[in-house]
């Protein structure tokens, strides 16, 4: 793995904060043997089309405990997806005291960033995200709504216009600054932001290379399945359903759809290029 913050080591069963924490800034936390806690919450910052099934499905098969409705690890109840990314620090913790009692020990959030603070100064959270180049990233989300059909979009400059925040540029720069409008604009400020919040975190895993730092949460067991675009035999019979055959045609023949100008791409995801090379350098 080319990054890790490790503010916390691992056991299998049980988190201890066995280390002092070194911030990238040079700042020392020291640890606190009263800070140690049994109960340990995985928390983890699900970024679309980054892995994230990967880990979710990974922390499935080592026997965490999910919250008891979710969808893919997000907490729901009866309206939903809970949004604990818009909640007070006070609620956040409540929540997380809520988890603490029904026994659930990972939340995925995927939507949004929650507050990453009361998030780290938690000793009983254990946060985590994993993160891959955001421009194989993007065209990646590209290619699995356009063949699940989660989106109308038949081309990039349609799916750059939707307004969402994953199909928004620099998606990784709007969820660790907690940007969350894909209307307002993301600037330096925000990068600024959204790099000082990954000293917050446990662990950050980059995908190309880090897959094994998953080893050191204690989870021995391989997941399931690594959730790739292409392949999925539901895909196939979901398209041949909708009569979407030359959309079927495609994806049995495995054909990616590339940006037209990669460039531009590229260009208006500029702050979270930089960051994914802030957080991929050791």
């Amino acid at each position: 793995m080319n990054y890790s913050l490790n503010r916390h080591i691992h056991t299998s069963a049980h988190f201890a904060r066995v280390e002092d924490t070194t911030l990238r800034n040079g700042e020392v936390r020291p640890f606190r043997p009263e800070s140690m806690s049994k109960y340990r919450l995985v928390w983890f910052q699900h970024l679309h089309k980054a892995a994230g099934t990967y880990v979710i499905r990974r922390a499935k098969a080592n026997g965490e405990i999910f919250y008891p409705t979710n969808e893919n690890g997000n907490p729901c109840d009866e309206h939903g997806v809970i949004p604990l990314w818009e909640m007070s620090g006070s609620k956040l913790t409540k929540f997380i005291d809520k988890c603490e009692d029904r026994g659930v020990t990972f939340v995925a959030t995927e939507w949004g960033g929650p507050d990453f603070d009361i998030l780290s100064k938690d000793p009983r959270v254990c946060l985590i995200t994993c993160i891959r180049d955001p421009i194989n990233r993007f065209i990646s989300n590209f290619n699995f709504d356009y063949y699940w059909m989660w989106s109308k979009s038949i081309n990039y400059d349609q799916y750059l216009s939707e307004k969402a925040i994953h199909t928004s540029p620099n998606y990784y720069i709007r969820i660790f600054s907690r940007n969350h409008n894909p209307t307002h604009p993301v600037t330096e400020e925000h990068a600024r932001i959204a790099k000082e919040n990954t000293t917050l975190f446990d662990k950050i895993i980059v995908a190309e290379t880090g897959m094994n730092a998953l080893d050191e949460l204690g989870w021995e067991k391989e997941s399931d399945t690594k959730h790739p675009t292409f392949g999925d035999r539901w895909a196939m019979l979901f398209l041949f359903k909708k009569f979407r055959f030359w959309r079927l045609f495609q994806y049995i023949t495995r054909i990616k759809h590339e940006p037209p100008n990669k460039p531009h791409i590229e260009k208006l995801n500029k702050f979270d290029i930089e960051f994914y090379h802030f957080v991929n350098t050791p």
